[in-house]
């Protein structure tokens, strides 16, 4: 019986996972948990201790706190995707019902995720999705507030995306990479490391979550009505918005909210921001195809 360390979110989603539940299908999956709540027991001092895998069970903040903070990187890490938008799940083709995945892992079936870093005004802060700032940063605090269920959040959280775009005023920013540089007005900037961001906003289709690259996308005024347009039904078409490829950025903003991942750190800020891939990444668990 393998042994894992659970990190588990008992508040992610519309309908939270008791403990038990989870502890019940792992063990059905022949793999023993020893428990870590996330938010309230020390997740560094989790990690440090020795097990098999580490299981992520919760939202993408749960996700991308086990994935930043995990030094012993040779071990994989489990997904069960609790939480609303699951992003960083569905981008590793993680996806489906949870309580089915434990036992269509392998340890030896796995995929490369990149852990990223975000040094700002802020300090230097992890990252695993996205850093942007405008339209989606904007929309974040637009979304009402305790839906009912998954697909209201989604719907909310959409909602709000496209009514802050169609409202936003247009921004300077600066971007520098190895290759390219560029400035001028927008109404969007982000710096993604997966395809998905905010409410499974496939933003970056085609990105490769373990290619060494961000995507980089920008929304300008001009592009404002063809964004609109694609967000009625974001699902059916790939977005048109055609993203640029970098292993860095140098982005600058004056004044404006910055987001990392689901965060913002501070309301309003002034400077450069230097974002960059680190240099050990993660291997992430995939289940072999569900039997039918």
């Amino acid at each position: 019986m393998m042994r894992a360390l659970l990190v588990h979110n008992e508040n992610a989603g519309t309908d939270p996972v008791p403990r038990a539940e989870i502890e019940q299908v792992l063990r059905h999956a022949h793999i023993e948990p020893v428990y870590c709540a996330h938010g309230d027991d020390d997740l560094a001092a989790a990690l440090a201790r020795p097990c098999d895998l580490v299981i992520a069970a919760g939202g993408d903040g749960t996700v991308a706190d086990v994935v930043s903070a995990l030094e012993q990187i040779d071990r994989p890490i489990g997904i069960l995707p609790l939480g609303g938008s699951n992003n960083i799940a569905q981008a590793l083709g993680v996806n489906g019902d949870w309580r089915t995945i434990p036992s269509r892992w392998a340890v030896d079936r796995w995929v490369r995720l990149d852990r990223c870093e975000a040094d700002g005004p802020w300090g230097r802060k992890a990252f695993v999705e996205a850093v942007g700032s405008g339209v989606l940063t904007d929309a974040v605090d637009e979304a009402e507030d305790d839906p009912a269920t998954p697909e209201e959040k989604q719907r909310n959280g959409r909602a709000a995306f496209r009514k802050a775009l169609s409202m936003a005023d247009p921004f300077n920013y600066e971007i520098e990479t190895e290759q390219w540089a560029l400035k001028g007005e927008c109404l969007m900037v982000e710096v993604m490391n997966i395809p998905f961001v905010g409410s499974r906003l496939a933003l970056a289709t085609g990105s490769e979550p373990g290619d060494g690259l961000f995507d980089i996308v920008l929304v300008t005024p001009d592009d404002r009505s063809t964004l609109l347009a694609w967000a009625e039904e974001p699902d059916n078409a790939p977005c048109p918005i055609q993203p640029r490829r970098a292993p860095w950025v140098r982005l600058g903003v004056r004044d404006r909210p910055f987001r990392l991942d689901d965060r913002s750190p501070n309301e309003h800020l002034s400077g450069v921001v230097e974002i960059v891939i680190r240099p050990e990444w993660v291997k992430i668990l995939t289940p072999s195809e569900a039997r039918s």
